[in-house]
């Protein structure tokens, strides 16, 4: 398959937005809305002034490559209350984080930070065709998901827009109960991710990864990668993410020396243990699942002191501003990280990021979760706004469900959201020191593409439970 780099740079103010069909899946037809500008002329005044004079096209506020999904609108909506969470002027969201997890104070507060933000200039510009956002915000705090998600259900609200739940199959039941659909930052459990009313900026199906990483670290490390063990926070969303490595990745060369450790998701008191299993496997690479603080960065020292120095591939949740600065004592020198957006230190060259850290400049802390939310923000809003002047639940959902392909107004590689696929396209990121480092593809401003690296998973525990119908719809709490 030929290899290709996509460029995502700073483009012109755009003012046409183009949403496009391909492939079958839980949607089979286009759609297309178009953002236009008129040209007004007025007659000039004055015996000698008969030339009609152009007046200059209105600016439209833009973020990143398109312009932003709200303003004023016309004033003639015909909402009459009936929809929930919807009026003439007002529009009711919820949504939320684990940030109240004593375990990990304000974890994931990046996906709020950044739905609040969003919500602020959406409603400055206008809202929603001039309906004004309301955000209810919601805290699971890991394990209170299941409340979290009532109060969002009972709060009468339009819909759950950016939200981050580490739990969110044990809240499924509850919001399908509800009739709740939402379009969040991130979705964990397979039941949740392949729910018919549920939206993602970059989809996450259970079915389908993104398989890049495989191959770049391959080219990297091809001995290494012949020998990995995996090492995994004992809970269902970073269990299914293993799942996914060891069943997809052998595609691509790589070999498991051991994949059943796994650790306490509250944390360990010691390392040393998990350590010694890793280095008796023969191990020479390890696939982590979990995230960089405490947990990684604590086993890194560990491994390191004990004499077991092997690259650590992990995910897109470890590039944060604290892992970086963590690094101090080069204990995560060896660590990879699978990277989907255009990173920060690159923002110079892609208008969207530097928008999103603009964004969040005095509101809040940015992160990649952050980078998500706001990708489901803008899709959401996106598809709202062409609903003009009624706005319901439906209109919405199909209008997401026709889009099909979709970059956050450029601050990721392109994905399917309405076919429920996962981006084709990778970056590799090195942590040295207290920097994130681009290993491939090297040029700034670029993501490896290749078609083979959407690859598909069968038979993984989660999957089965989700009971996929034919079209990918998960029946686990429908009854079905």
């Amino acid at each position: 398959m030929k290899q290709s780099s996509i460029r995502f740079v700073a483009v012109a103010v755009a003012l046409t937005f183009v949403v496009t069909a391909c492939g079958k899946d839980r949607s089979s037809t286009p759609a297309t809305s178009t953002a236009g500008t008129s040209v007004a002329t007025t007659p000039g005044t004055g015996p000698a002034d008969t030339t009609p004079v152009t007046e200059p096209a209105p600016v439209v506020p833009t973020f990143g490559d398109a312009p932003w999904p709200c303003g004023k609108g016309d004033g003639a909506n015909a909402d009459t209350g009936t929809e929930p969470g919807v009026t003439k002027d007002a529009i009711s969201i919820a949504g939320g984080d684990d940030a109240g997890y004593a375990g990990s104070p304000g974890l994931s507060h990046e996906v709020t930070d950044a739905v609040k933000a969003l919500v602020a200039k959406c409603n400055e510009l206008g809202g929603i065709n001039g309906r004004q956002i309301t955000f209810n915000y919601f805290d699971a705090k890991i394990f209170d998901v299941a409340t979290a998600m009532q109060g969002a259900c009972d709060g009468n609200n339009f819909f759950l827009v950016g939200e981050g739940w580490a739990f969110d199959g044990q809240q499924e039941e509850i919001r399908i109960g509800c009739h709740l659909p939402a379009v969040p930052a991130y979705t964990v459990s397979a039941a949740f991710a392949h729910s018919a009313d549920v939206f993602q900026g970059v989809p996450n199906p259970s079915d389908e990864t993104p398989a890049g990483v495989f191959e770049q670290v391959a080219t990297i490390f091809p001995n290494e990668v012949k020998k990995v063990a995996t090492l995994t926070s004992g809970f269902g969303a970073t269990v299914e993410t293993r799942d996914k490595v060891v069943a997809v990745s052998p595609q691509f060369g790589w070999g498991f020396a051991e994949t059943t450790l796994e650790y306490n998701p509250a944390g360990e008191t010691d390392w040393t243990p998990f350590v010694k299993q890793i280095k008796d496997s023969g191990a020479t690479m390890v696939s982590w699942q979990g995230s960089c603080l405490p947990g990684l960065k604590l086993f890194a020292e560990t491994a390191k002191a004990n004499g077991l120095d092997v690259p650590i591939v992990t995910d897109a949740n470890h590039y944060t501003a604290e892992c970086a600065a963590a690094n101090t004592n080069g204990a995560l020198d060896k660590m990879y990280i699978r990277f989907g957006f255009i990173p920060y230190e690159e923002a110079s060259l892609n208008k969207a990021t530097q928008d999103y850290l603009d964004l969040l400049k005095g509101q809040g802390d940015a992160a990649l979760l952050g980078m998500q939310a706001t990708s489901s923000f803008l899709l959401w809003a996106t598809a709202a706004s062409e609903c003009g002047a009624t706005l319901t639940r439906q209109c919405t959902l199909d209008n997401m469900k026709a889009t099909h392909s979709w970059t956050g107004h450029g601050l990721h590689a392109e994905t399917d959201p309405g076919g429920n696929h996962p981006p084709k396209c990778a970056i590799l990121l090195h942590l040295v020191g207290t920097t994130y480092e681009r290993v491939a593809p090297t040029k700034p401003g670029t993501f490896e593409c290749k078609d083979t690296w959407i690859a598909k998973v069968t038979g993984t525990p989660a999957l089965i439970a989700a009971k996929l119908d034919a079209n990918r719809i998960s029946q686990q709490f429908t009854g079905n």
